[in-house]
């Protein structure tokens, strides 16, 4: 569905996973304030309603005027059919620059259909780097950080990652981490007591939260290793998996048994971090996740073997784990040590979206 009533925008901005919408919508909410014409493009990469529509209502993000509707399609049809799209409608209206976001599909795709329409493009969240190219989202981050005009990254260790690859520092704007932003704003929110129903999920005991969803993850192999070293604790603690349709469709289809967990929906953002608040431990292979968990000061267990959020384990509360048969051992080494309280990252103040705008206005 399209829905455009101007032709001629100060700049915009693409979306097209979760994540990305949880670090466009303060900076869209900043431009806008400032009486600034946006063009808000949806590219449709996440179909699922939980994954998409709830979390636009819940953080207060606009409809966008564009949804391109590309939905579940093979990695490389998703991008070819993006930038395709992208092309028609950047041609159609006036558009001088555009914003794009994280490291999924949508971020590459309009990376690559800006600049072959001269078009400058600014990617926030850059910089972050798990050296680790057999992940998708490794490499949409080193190509498209390579051809974008400007670079507004999350911390210092991520300008050094760009600075080692030869990156003019003048692209560089160190800008800090635009997820606190929106995770500020709502922090009352995700902490009430009020907010917090644990008889929805049926949580009855102390519980961890799960949530896989990258493919390196979605193997028999790494599944047995993870269900098998979480079932170890189900006596005494309730599982929540709030199943991303990845996992849930790689669960359905190898007949992979879940019994002894908790499986529900993706939640909307504010409900899904109250989830992660009140949790005894929260186990992830998500890159968000760590900073969140982080910034709420609480216990996260990373299952990969790398990642591309350094500072979360060396000023934060995740450790990276991998995925092993130590897996029982992490997980008690976890619930039985103090945690190192958060002390405060620089720029992870809730006014990333400032520093974006003033720059953006040359101010």
């Amino acid at each position: 569905m399209v829905n455009v009533t101007k032709t001629n925008y100060d700049t915009a901005m693409l979306v097209g996973a979760r994540p990305n919408f949880v670090k466009v919508a303060p900076l869209l909410s900043k431009f806008e304030e400032n009486n600034l014409n946006v063009l808000f493009i949806h590219t449709g990469q996440h179909w699922d309603k939980n994954m998409s529509e709830d979390i636009f209502r819940d953080i207060g993000l606009r409809e966008p005027d564009i949804n391109l509707n590309i939905q579940k399609k093979s990695m490389n049809q998703q991008l070819g059919n993006m930038i395709q799209e992208l092309d028609n409608h950047l041609n159609q209206n006036k558009v001088n620059s555009l914003f794009v976001f994280g490291d999924v599909t949508s971020t590459l795709a309009g990376a690559i259909a800006a600049k072959n329409n001269s078009i400058k493009c600014f990617h926030v969240e850059a910089g972050l780097r798990s050296k680790n190219l057999n992940a998708p989202e490794e490499r949409n981050r080193v190509m498209v950080d390579a051809v974008c005009d400007k670079l507004y990254t999350p911390s210092h260790d991520a300008v050094e990652n760009l600075l080692s690859e030869n990156i003019k520092k003048e692209k560089i704007h160190n800008v800090g981490n635009i997820m606190i932003d929106t995770l500020t704003k709502n922090l009352d929110l995700i902490t009430s007591i009020d907010n917090f129903s644990p008889q929805e999920f049926s949580i009855e005991r102390k519980y961890f939260v799960l949530t896989l969803h990258r493919p390196i993850n979605l193997t028999d192999k790494n599944l047995e290793i993870i269900f098998s070293g979480i079932s170890e604790f189900t006596n005494d603690y309730d599982i929540l998996i709030p199943a991303h349709p990845r996992l849930k469709e790689y669960v359905n289809e190898n007949k992979i048994d879940t019994s002894k967990f908790k499986v529900i929906d993706p939640q909307p953002y504010i409900k899904f971090l109250g989830l992660v608040y009140n949790s005894e431990l929260c186990l992830t292979d998500s890159g968000g996740l760590q900073e969140e968990t982080t910034y709420l000061n609480k216990k996260c267990l990373t299952l990969r073997e790398e990642t591309e959020r350094p500072i979360t384990v060396s000023k934060g509360t995740n450790k990276v784990i991998g995925v092993n048969k130590n897996i029982i051992n992490e997980i008690n080494n976890a619930l039985n040590t103090k945690i190192a309280s958060y002390k405060e990252i620089e720029l992870w103040d809730g006014n990333t979206s400032e520093r974006i705008f003033k720059d953006f206005n040359g101010k």
